[in-house]
């Protein structure tokens, strides 16, 4: 029997923040990275963090700008859809509409 499944590819996904949303994010960040698990578990995120104006001095906080992930998914669409139930999207710090989505292939990856 033929598979009818949808071949997931690679993505690479580049979210600004809107302006003004730093103590936002900042605020609703432990929910983020608490509710990560189910997209990491379903083979969804592959890479993710926040992009940043520059690196902090010591005992600074970050001026986090945005988020760069790399995601596995049928489509475009679908990688939107996933990342819109974010509690960054649905809290108003990520900018969906200006979100940059790049099919993308991996040629190396190595661990941290």
């Amino acid at each position: 029997m033929a598979s009818t499944t949808k071949a997931k590819n690679e993505f690479l996904v580049i979210v600004p923040d809107k302006e003004g949303t730093l103590q936002k994010r900042i605020e609703v960040r432990g929910t983020h990275i608490a509710n990560l698990g189910p997209i990491i578990d379903s083979g969804f995120l592959k890479v993710g963090g926040a992009m940043l104006q520059s690196h902090p001095e010591e005992g600074q906080t970050p001026q986090m700008k945005g988020s760069m992930l790399v995601v596995v998914a049928e489509s475009p669409e679908a990688v939107r859809e996933q990342l819109s139930k974010d509690v960054y999207a649905t809290s108003g710090v990520w900018d969906i509409e200006n979100m940059q989505i790049t099919p993308f292939k991996s040629a190396i990856r190595l661990p941290l």
